[in-house]
């Protein structure tokens, strides 16, 4: 099957931003800053064995305020096939009960730019809200919550109408929390609703829909 540049980089934009964990569940202190690497992605088939596919991001954030924190991070892979594509966003603070538990908002804009075809510039909102629970009073904690990508384009790959204009998306994760350094793991299920064959890979969903993903962070603070 022959994939033309602009639907190769929808299908590379649109997985690479749905597969990305929550870039942050907590707003840094105001002032604070810190930056982040991510591994990991939907789970697929591979010589008969689930493996995750080894998307990469690099991000950095500022803590404007105590509740509001900006980012903003870059695919990496999606760079190393010729797309530059960005994520800028922000985190709010909803409510916290210090050490116990609290809730956020995170409304990003997702950007991609095919830098070798120079075609293709997309721009998508999406919006995570997040709850978290620290066990026990410790610093780290578990969370839960949904992602939604909004699609404002009416035409999908090949022309065809776009019958699905909200993609949401499920996840939960555990964050390692510690003086510097943070280490979060997440799961995924992506692409709820939306069939996974055909598809160029075998992902691993359920009834043939979807897939799931699994991540990792490593977040260092300063």
């Amino acid at each position: 099957m022959r994939f033309y540049p602009f639907i190769l980089l929808l299908f590379v934009t649109f997985f690479l931003s749905l597969c990305s964990p929550s870039n942050l569940v907590k707003p840094l202190k105001k002032s604070e800053q810190s930056v982040n690497f991510t591994f990991g992605g939907p789970l697929i088939k591979f010589a008969g064995a689930p493996i995750p596919i080894p998307f990469t991001t690099l991000g950095y954030n500022y803590g404007v305020a105590h509740k509001f924190t900006a980012f903003i991070s870059l695919h990496t892979t999606s760079l190393i096939f010729g797309n530059l594509q960005t994520t800028l966003g922000g985190l709010f603070s909803l409510y916290e009960k210090v050490n116990k538990f609290g809730f956020t908002m995170s409304p990003a804009i997702q950007t991609a730019y095919s830098i070798r075809n120079k075609t293709g510039f997309r721009l998508w909102p999406t919006l995570d809200l997040n709850a978290y629970y620290h066990i026990q009073q410790k610093p780290s904690f578990i969370y839960l919550g949904a992602n939604n990508w909004f699609e404002l384009s009416k035409y999908s790959a090949h022309n065809e109408p776009q019958t699905k204009h909200i993609l949401p998306n499920i996840h939960t994760g555990y964050m390692i929390v510690k003086p510097k350094w943070q280490h979060q793991f997440e799961v995924k299920y992506l692409g709820i609703g939306i069939p996974n064959l055909p598809g160029v890979v075998d992902y691993i969903g359920i009834s043939h829909q979807g897939t799931f993903g699994i991540y990792y962070s490593l977040i260092r603070k300063f």
